[in-house]
């Protein structure tokens, strides 16, 4: 139980932090815009605290569809909308926001699409007690607790899907989702 309300956030957060610093220097050494899917200014139940004590800085192009005034208010569902962005031009940082997913590999083909395949996430909360119940408590929209990736290591993106005992994953060249349920 302490797992999923205080340890899970803080490596959360922690991770977070860590993979927006690789991101901004991948960015900068490949010559490309940093876009950050996620508004830094808000995004958890104490936007105070996302002040006061920031995860990650708004990118050269931020995404939220909830996003502050230096958003780009943008539902990452809306496959349309992404054609604002050109193929190959960004580092993408991913704070959390693919969780709410329709279908989480057109979205995430659209982020390989304008990376070229420069991802990273600090991944969701993935305490048990967040994954099968807690969630509710933040958005009924949230669908989907991802685990980070490193598109520099990691072949697969992975997550669970919220309330269920299914998993699914994504090979990082494929856009089709595999499902498992988890016994």
């Amino acid at each position: 139980m302490i797992k999923s309300v205080l340890i899970s956030p803080i490596k959360r957060y922690l991770l977070t932090k860590k993979m927006f610093r690789v991101a901004k220097k991948v960015a900068q050494s490949k010559g490309k815009k940093l876009m950050v899917i996620g508004d830094p200014c808000s995004g958890n139940y104490f936007r105070f605290m996302s002040r006061m004590f920031p995860n990650c800085e708004h990118g050269d192009v931020t995404v939220d569809l909830y996003g502050c005034d230096d958003c780009n208010r943008m539902d990452i569902n809306d496959v349309s909308s992404w054609k604002l962005f050109d193929d190959d031009t960004f580092v993408v940082m991913e704070t959390g926001v693919l969780g709410f997913s329709k279908d989480v590999g057109a979205v995430l083909g659209q982020i390989k699409r304008v990376s070229g395949g420069d991802f990273f996430s600090a991944g969701g909360n993935r305490g048990l007690l967040w994954v099968r119940y807690l969630y509710k408590t933040y958005s009924n929209e949230l669908i989907y607790s991802m685990d980070p990736f490193d598109s520099r290591k990691d072949v697969y993106y992975c997550g669970v899907k919220l309330g269920q005992n299914v998993s699914f994953y994504i090979k990082r060249n494929d856009s089709r989702v595999r499902f498992r349920i988890k016994f």
